[in-house]
């Protein structure tokens, strides 16, 4: 459902609506002549109209009312509704009717035909999308898709998710299913969320995506319907990607009994730390349990000199739109710590969505119910942050290639992301926030 701008609820419904109304405007054209072919021979209904005192006689089932009129109903009791009446097609003979003394016209009734309604057409949204704007109030991406290869084509992005939807009406790009892992295609409005900041169809409604050209491919985090298991799928979605491709970890892992990186498990650290070995720009969500990842209590897990993967942590800001706090400061919700590489918008991304938990997310737009055509105004956590950054990735890689230049190496372009990055702002760091343009002149064009 991803060509044109407007989007239909149903297609052929204004065919079907113009020819009614073609219809049921000639109704009063050929009523007035009894000898107009009838256009309509299936009506289940006859109409007639008497003049007065055969219209008296059948409303008083005297014996004056016509024989072919016995079975006839009056429509109402007003002056003029009581000399129009209603009887059966079935048996009856129209040409015979029109013939019979009295009986002023006689036509089939008019079918139901459906009301004059306007189908819904989807709002464009992509105002709203002020994350794509130039800093401070966005990461600048609307530059970055002007830039020869800055939509991301020519570099794949594997996403680790749980699912989406493949039919929504904005993501024309979506894969079918995931080239990895087994399909639980469970909580499915977040990776549809997913997909429309990274590759929402550029058109006249709904969202845009940033990096519309990148290749996505979805991998799933379970080996088969019963076994969840990251770290494989990490090694199985950097098996299908080439140095310089992105690989987005949409997953969190319980850690200190909340939320935090899944590289906190050995096994998903060690298949990270391959995985950029291969060059492959792997960006993993700090997770939302508001995590301090310098803690002594973590014992250098997360410590960048001595026990680093070479991935890219992603924390989550407020966004420049809020008025709870200061943008691209600490929400309280994501982890933090020396550790966090990059941000992106924590809360207030406007993005597709889908009628998982009775339409629950798709807060913005959700016509008749139709999850293919959800809109949420609320994406966030650093689920919602790290696709920014992916995107960022995607982008950069994209323009290099286009130009002829070698991709940047996962820990090049870790640190070009952290020195042309605005810095975070408060005492708990979050990375800083990718500017796509300081990123794109400095590092696009060498």
């Amino acid at each position: 459902m991803g060509e044109g701008r407007l989007r239909r609820a149903f297609p052929g419904c204004a065919l079907a609506l113009l020819v009614a109304l073609a219809l049921l405007g000639s109704t009063r054209a050929w009523a007035t002549d009894a000898h107009l072919p009838d256009p309509r021979p299936s009506a289940p209904h006859l109409r007639v109209q008497l003049d007065p005192a055969t219209a008296k006689a059948c409303a008083s089932r005297i014996k004056q009312c016509p024989s072919a009129l016995r079975r006839a109903v009056p429509l109402g009791d007003t002056p003029r509704l009581s000399r129009w009446f209603r009887l059966p097609a079935v048996g009856a003979d129209l040409a015979r009717l029109r013939a019979t003394p009295g009986v002023l016209r006689a036509d089939h009734a008019p079918e139901a035909a459906p009301p004059p309604f306007e189908p819904s057409v989807t709002p464009d949204f992509t105002d709203l999308q002020v994350w794509r704007a130039a800093f401070p109030d966005g990461l600048g991406f609307d530059e970055g898709v002007r830039w020869p290869g800055g939509d991301g084509a020519g570099v794949r992005l594997a996403d680790v998710e749980y699912g989406w939807d493949p039919a929504h009406e904005d993501l024309a790009a979506a894969p079918g299913a995931s080239a990895w892992g087994f399909d639980t295609w469970q909580y499915g409005f977040h990776g549809t969320s997913v997909l429309g900041i990274l590759i929402g169809t550029d058109n006249a409604f709904g969202v845009t995506g940033v990096v519309p050209g990148v290749e996505i491919l979805g991998v799933s985090p379970f080996v088969d319907e019963l076994t969840y298991d990251v770290a494989a799928a990490i090694a199985g979605a950097a098996s299908l990607l080439a140095p310089g491709d992105v690989l987005l970890i949409e997953q969190q892992a319980y850690v200190a009994g909340t939320y935090g990186p899944v590289s906190y498990d050995a096994a998903a650290w060690d298949a990270i730390a391959d995985a950029v070995d291969a060059g492959i720009v792997v960006i993993e969500p700090g997770g939302n349990g508001g995590l301090d990842l310098d803690d002594p209590a973590f014992e250098g897990v997360f410590d960048r000199l001595t026990h680093d993967h070479g991935g890219v942590l992603v924390g989550g800001g407020y966004p420049s739109t809020t008025r709870r706090g200061d943008p691209r400061g600490w929400t309280g919700g994501s982890s933090y710590g020396s550790r966090l590489d990059a941000q992106g918008w924590y809360s207030g991304i406007v993005t597709t969505t889908g009628d998982d938990d009775e339409g629950l997310w798709a807060d913005l737009y959700f016509p008749d119910g139709d999850g293919h055509r959800a809109y949420t105004r609320s994406f966030g956590g650093t689920s919602g942050a790290s696709p920014m950054v992916a995107a960022a990735a995607a982008s950069v890689q994209s323009v290099r290639r286009a130009r002829g230049f070698d991709v940047l190496t996962p820990r090049e372009l870790r640190s070009a992301m952290r020195s042309a990055g605005t810095p975070s702002v408060g005492d708990s760091a979050i990375g800083a926030q990718p500017d796509v343009r300081r990123l794109l002149r400095d590092w696009g064009l060498r």
